[in-house]
């Protein structure tokens, strides 16, 4: 029984999910989303809790949804990739299906192996020095045009991520549609831009999907955030994972009175893209400190199974099954920010 591995967030599910799902399914008998829970690497809350998403992806044709725990959920491309990756390996998947921008796997592939060249690693390193982010000091150093795209850069860490850790899975690319953030009818739309203007999930999602979107959410994760901050001192946020160069300093200092978006601009620097900063805002509540993070580096925290088809139970003895420290709390918050008085279910979902 040969198996497909799709790392994703379904933040909402949508046509486009569909696709790819689709593609996945020609290619393998079983299809595994490896999904991330109730937060994601925005750094945000998710716009519906996982265990609904995880019921999204079935309806949607996948066999079983595991969970990407928190702490490679909401972190870097590279760390994201990397997690993702690894629990592919460990389900034995034999093969990995995404989708980018890009028309053709092996302009990836090439881009890969321009980012182990010694010379690249120089260049990104003066770029940063010069105050880019990491994915435009990436972007500059290389000249890869590619790399402006987000999931391109992706793409990139997944191939990366394959050789790092010696995954036998083999990668497939499935080459996203050129106006997946633009209206146009008959085409597809972004999980972004569904989050942003309800008017269109319809169209580009499902009934199953919408009905369970709690568009309150994120408006009282930012709440809770700006709350959060205001009391959190240098000491403790100078230990959190993503913190440095000072950056604790500038939290602290940052006006918090005028709301959360006032805030991050507030903080944003060239070096400190507003995604970064999310990540490293909700690392901050979560108190996830770079000693935990190197620890689940070197000891891979269990996966959760979140659902599964009835006729797939037998995809579940590859599954590790448990939930680490990070992503409990990270799922206490959650159910906190909610309006919906979420309980999480205690046991497995089998549809």
């Amino acid at each position: 029984m040969k198996t497909a591995a799709i790392i994703c967030e379904l933040n909402p599910l949508h046509t486009g999910h569909k696709r790819l799902i689709d593609y996945a399914k020609t290619l393998a008998d079983k299809v595994i989303c490896i999904m991330s829970g109730n937060f994601t690497q925005r750094g945000m809350p998710a716009c519906a809790d996982k265990f609904s998403r995880a019921k999204h992806a079935i309806a949607a044709g996948a066999d079983m949804v595991v969970e990407l725990p928190v702490a490679f959920a909401t972190a870097s491309a590279e760390n994201f990739a990397w997690g993702g990756v690894h629990i592919a390996k460990t389900l034995g998947a034999d093969c990995l299906v995404f989708g980018s921008e890009c028309e053709k796997l092996q302009t990836i592939c090439d881009c890969a192996d321009m980012l182990e060249l010694p010379e690249t690693q120089l260049k990104i390193r003066e770029q940063i020095k010069k105050g880019s982010s990491y994915p435009k000091a990436v972007a500059l150093a290389t000249q890869m045009p590619v790399l402006d795209q987000p999931n391109n850069v992706l793409a990139l860490e997944y191939i990366r991520a394959l050789r790092k850790l010696h995954c036998n899975a083999i990668p497939f690319n499935l080459q996203r549609e050129d106006n997946y953030n633009k209206l146009q009818a008959g085409k597809f739309a972004s999980s972004n831009l569904l989050r942003a203007e309800p008017d269109l999930r319809a169209e580009y999602s499902y009934d199953f999907v919408t009905k369970d979107i709690d568009d309150t959410v994120e408006i009282n994760y930012k709440n809770f955030a700006n709350s959060f901050l205001s009391v959190a001192t240098k000491e403790y946020l100078e230990n959190i994972e993503g913190v440095t160069e000072g950056l604790h300093n500038r939290i602290c200092a940052a006006d918090k009175t005028q709301g959360f978006e006032k805030m991050l601009d507030n903080v944003k620097t060239k070096r400190y893209t507003r995604l970064k900063l999310q990540r490293v805002i909700l690392n901050c509540i979560l108190g996830i400190t770079k000693n935990e993070i190197e620890k689940y580096k070197i000891e891979f925290p269990p996966t959760k199974t979140l659902a599964v088809k009835a006729d797939s139970l037998a995809l579940l003895s590859e599954v590790n099954d448990g939930t680490d420290e990070i992503t409990r709390r990270a799922d206490r918050l959650y159910a906190t920010l909610t309006d919906k008085n979420i309980v999480f279910p205690t046991k497995l979902v089998v549809l």
